[in-house]
């Protein structure tokens, strides 16, 4: 009786309640295992559907991986408008610390990102998202920083480099948390946040 109420109640879901649904039991799977490795067939099981349904909803795993890490690009990009109003040297604490609440999402989304580049599956709309990602994420630490520089709050630095190196660290938490299991992100991102406001970089007044 309980199997069948709980079928019921999955017949009964809105569609765009269902989709929301399948795209996170996708994002999920694609973190839990290698991208390449995880079917249409396997998402569908694991929401509890049809194998023939869920093409309803989206036409192809393809289709499952770019909603999935534009949905969490999204949702990382909404904080590069958070500190607008702050000097350079707080903007970047604060744009660094904004990825603390989201640390779940991102961390499946950089194990996804890291599968997927290594896999021989290439889809030209997925690498250009990832790409316009990372760039978008480079030209904000460095506009940041040039920025910090010419208010004399940030010591003169190779600015492409410098920012290339934030975001090579920022990368490294998440996948660090994924492979080694630990906590830390919170940790390692105020210790990031430390060598940003450190007298190396930020002018000490």
């Amino acid at each position: 009786m309980r199997s069948m109420t709980a079928k019921q109640t999955r017949k009964r879901l809105d569609p765009a309640v269902r989709a929301e649904h399948i795209l996170s039991v996708a994002l999920k799977l694609f973190a839990e295992r290698h991208y390449s490795t995880v079917s249409m067939r396997d998402i569908a099981e694991a929401c509890g559907i049809n194998a023939g349904l869920i093409y309803y909803y989206y036409e192809s795993k393809g289709e499952l991986l770019r909603r999935a890490l534009g949905h969490a690009i999204t949702e990382l990009q909404s904080g590069y408008d958070a500190g607008v109003h702050l000097d350079p040297v707080q903007e970047l604490l604060s744009w660094l610390r904004m990825h603390v609440p989201i640390a779940p999402m991102l961390t499946r989304m950089v194990k996804i990102m890291a599968d997927y580049a290594a896999s021989n599956i290439r889809d030209e709309t997925t690498d250009r998202m990832i790409l316009d990602f990372y760039m978008r994420e480079q030209n904000f630490l460095e506009s940041c920083l040039r920025r910090g520089i010419a208010q004399n709050l940030f010591r003169a630095v190779d600015v492409a480099q410098t920012a290339r190196a934030f975001s090579l660290q920022l990368d490294g938490i998440f996948y660090a948390s994924q492979a080694r299991g630990d906590e830390r992100i919170a940790q390692d991102i105020e210790n990031l946040c430390a060598i940003a406001a450190s007298p190396a970089l930020a002018v000490t007044r």
